[in-house]
């Protein structure tokens, strides 16, 4: 079995170009075993560096959409007010009509904040001390 052994590695050692008499069998498989680790981490390396490249692509694709998106609705919005100056009344109702149901009329507006109940200093409260009296509600301070 050892001649079997040693004979298998010796074509083992013509087939991958060394030398089996120089270099013993717990050494080649050393460095066999090294090499196969050293590979798999440059694959998961690769792996990861190809997703990394892919997420940032997707998001120069994505911000790009955003600011094409951005120009036509600008563009859009433009329109109507060229459309507005030119005093041009064709079609003024039909863009109207388009701009409220895709809602850019609406886009650019703030959201309002809540009032905070009856302390906001336009409650009457605030305004006539006098007339809070009987009704619970502290005045402002």
């Amino acid at each position: 079995m050892h001649k079997n052994m040693q004979k298998l590695y010796e074509s083992l050692g013509s087939y991958l170009a060394f030398d089996p008499h120089t270099i013993s069998v717990e050494d080649f498989f050393g460095d066999l075993a090294n090499f196969r680790s050293l590979f798999m981490d440059a694959v998961k390396e690769n792996h990861k560096r190809r997703e990394m490249e892919e997420k940032i692509k997707r998001a120069r694709l994505a911000k790009e959409k955003a600011e094409r998106e951005k120009q036509e609705r600008q563009q859009k919005k433009k329109q109507l007010i060229d459309m507005n100056k030119e005093g041009d009344e064709t079609g003024v109702m039909d863009s109207l009509m388009e701009a409220l149901q895709t809602g850019a009329a609406f886009r650019d507006r703030r959201k309002r904040t809540p009032r905070n109940g009856d302390q906001s200093p336009s409650s009457p409260a605030c305004r006539w001390p006098g007339a809070n009296h009987g009704n619970g509600i502290k005045p402002c301070l």
